[in-house]
């Protein structure tokens, strides 16, 4: 297997295919996918440097106490200033562990709904289609849509049920 084939070349079939796209679109155009592509850039850098902040002063607010404690000579007048130093290390940890944990659960959910959007359209009725579009936005549920979710609830526990049984005979069919 060869190399040159992973390498771009300016003169492949695909290159030029995007060049002529490229070309063919208009300035408006242009300056929209350029200002797309920034958006998604400054979003991703967005996310990050508030992650490095929180740890960039969790770092910070350490070193501080470090230096103060190293100019002490007699700790036992200060140890109501000590405690408050511990208290404020001790919530910031807690508070950043809360941040990442719900940056985690909006990625988390993201991925769900793409994941459900996947779904084909037939495999659930009509009813508990709109009734779980209506749960993942927020949006007000009347009585059927709750009876609705409800009554997929009972399926899929049913359905579980009978996977681990067709685990269990897809093993012993795989075992001879």
């Amino acid at each position: 297997m060869s190399i040159d084939k992973w390498l771009s070349k300016k003169d492949s079939k695909e290159e030029q295919r995007r060049e002529k796209a490229f070309q063919s679109l208009s300035e408006d155009e242009v300056k929209d996918l350029k200002k797309k592509k920034i958006r998604s850039i400054a979003e991703k850098s967005d996310q990050k440097s508030v992650e490095t902040l929180e740890s960039d002063n969790f770092l910070r607010e350490i070193l501080k106490f470090k230096e103060w404690l190293n100019q002490r000579t007699y700790l036992k007048g200060d140890i109501d200033k000590i405690e408050t130093w511990i208290r404020n290390l001790y919530s910031n940890i807690k508070y950043e562990a809360k941040f990442k944990a719900k940056s985690i659960a909006i990625d988390e959910k993201k991925n769900i709904i793409e994941n459900y959007k996947k779904i084909p359209p037939k495999f659930l009725d009509e009813k508990t289609r709109i009734a779980i579009n209506k749960k993942i936005h927020g949006m007000t549920r009347t009585n059927s849509d709750n009876y609705y979710i409800r009554k997929l609830r009972s399926t899929i526990k049913e359905k579980l049920i009978e996977s681990k049984y067709y685990e269990i005979i897809d093993k012993l069919l795989n075992l001879f």
